[in-house]
This record gives C-alpha cells, structure tokens and sequence, in this order.
C-alpha cells in the first residue's frame, strides 16, 4: 500500500507550477533536484558548493547502472536537461529525455546545443505514464526527483521494464515515504509540502522493491541518503523564509510561485524522518 495525499492533482497542475517557478529553478540550477553534500563541501566550495552537490547526486545515482557509450538511455522526467546533457558528455552515450513540460523541453534542447552533445541527445514532450516506444527501446532508464510525480507508481515501473533491453538498469533518485500511513500532525506536514511540489503520493522503498520484483525484475537495491541530501533541505528552509514576502503578496496579486510552503514543510517532515531521499535502483535479466 503506499501513503496517499489529496490524490487531485493532474498533469496540468504540473505544467502551470513548473511554469510558474522558472525563476525559483533557474537559481538552483541545470539539476533541478537535492544534491548529495560530503563533508566540507561548502568551505571547500562556497556558493558553488550547490551545484556540485546536485551534480554528485546525478553521479551517485549512476554508480549502479554501468552506462558505456554504446548504451541508450531515457532520462525520464528529463526537466531542463541537466542529466542528459551531462550523460552525453561524460559517457558518451545516447540519451533521449522526456518530460511533459514543453519549455523545459525547448531549454533542454538549447543546453545539448550550447554544449556540443546535440547529435547524442534528444528531447520529447511525453507523459512518462504513456511510454511511447516500442519494447526493449532503452539499456538504461532513470529519473532524478522527476519518479515523484508517477501516478500509480506502479505502472510506472511496469512500462519501464517493458522498455527496458534485456540486461536493462533503471535507477532514480528520489523522495520515498517512511511509513504507508501518516495521521495528525504528520499528515499535515507531509501534505503541506508534497501539495507544494503539486504530487499525489509517495511509496516506501518496500513498497517499489515489491513493485519491480511484479513487474517482471529480478533484483534491486536501495540506499537511503537522507543525511547526504538534508543539507538542500536546510538551504530551502532558509530560501522559504527570504521568500515569505513573495508569499505573502501572492494572496493578493498575481506573481511567479516560489514554492514557500513546500520549502518549510518537507525540512520540518524530513527532520522528522517522516520521508527520506533515497536512490533505488532495479534490474531485468
């Protein structure tokens, strides 16, 4: 069973809040997700100390999937192609992104041109519920905070093996609930900031292995990085309260949505152990 929020929000409310914190993420940068901090990242590193993080995230999350430049990889919920573009030129390989949101798309398109890596990437407006290829398309699929939003998460991971070569990897760097249930104080936290993000629910790590292991994989893995991660999450505590003001005037006049809510809930729930940010990984045979 996995923990359910509100369950209404669809795949127009996606778009509109994406759309409406172009700015917010344009700050955080290419990789529009937590970053992986070590020890000393920030007096080592400073401001930039962020985008090396959220970097390392991508880096650790690939660790497990053994991508060579002969693989073809889906980067699922591809946002402005920070991944893909930074797949392409480490590995070599080919990388097809996808997201719903069409500016993200156009951006991400820019970014591989900008760097070089056009002829190995390609990006597609495309619901990642309805995977529109054909069987055993991919070697590798994986997503990077983007898994949240599958809705049932279920079938979400029943269309990537079925995509997915034999010997295929997926991989995904994420939120996972705590717990199936929440009740009280922790319901609300938990749906104060997931309503933020605009996603219906999250799944146990128990819960995707049993999924994947129904879909048809053989094995997984799981790694809670939480204590890596919980320093992004101190960062937009921080941001949420710079952009209370913002919050504010929003109830009265019409400005871009910087996701303050979101931003002090999930510090409070995560401090509270109540989700974790974790990479899962899974494998066909």
């Amino acid at each position: 069973m996995a923990w359910k929020n509100k369950g209404t929000w669809n795949n127009r409310d996606i778009v509109g809040y994406y759309k409406r914190t172009i700015g917010a993420y344009r700050v955080w940068g290419a990789d529009m997700h937590f970053g992986y901090w070590e020890k000393g990242d920030v007096l080592k590193k400073g401001i930039a100390a962020q985008w090396v993080a959220t970097r390392r995230m991508n880096e650790k999350t690939v660790e497990k999937l053994n991508i060579t430049k002969d693989d073809y990889v889906l980067d699922a919920g591809c946002g402005i192609g920070g991944n893909a573009v930074w797949l392409a030129e480490t590995f070599g390989c080919r990388v097809c992104g996808i997201s719903i949101v069409p500016h993200q798309i156009e951006t991400a398109k820019k970014r591989a041109k900008e760097a070089g890596v056009e002829h190995l990437c390609e990006f597609r407006v495309m619901d990642f519920m309805k995977l529109e290829f054909g069987d055993e398309t991919f070697d590798v699929v994986m997503g990077l905070e983007s898994i949240c939003y599958a809705d049932p998460k279920s079938e979400f991971i029943k269309g990537v093996y079925r995509i997915l070569k034999k010997d295929g990897r997926f991989g995904m760097a994420d939120g996972f609930a705590s717990k199936e249930e929440y009740v009280g104080n922790d319901k609300r936290l938990m749906g104060r900031w997931l309503d933020g993000w605009k996603v219906n629910s999250l799944d146990t790590p128990q819960k995707w292995a049993k999924n994947a292991e129904a879909a048809g994989f053989k094995r997984s893995d799981y790694r809670d990085v939480t204590e890596n991660a919980f320093f992004s999450a101190k960062i937009m505590f921080v941001l949420s309260w710079i952009a209370l003001p913002f919050h504010i005037l929003e109830k009265f006049i019409e400005i871009p949505d910087y996701p303050t809510d979101a931003m002090f809930h999930q510090y409070l729930a995560m401090k509270k152990g109540l989700w974790q940010y974790g990479i899962f990984w899974a494998y066909k045979e």
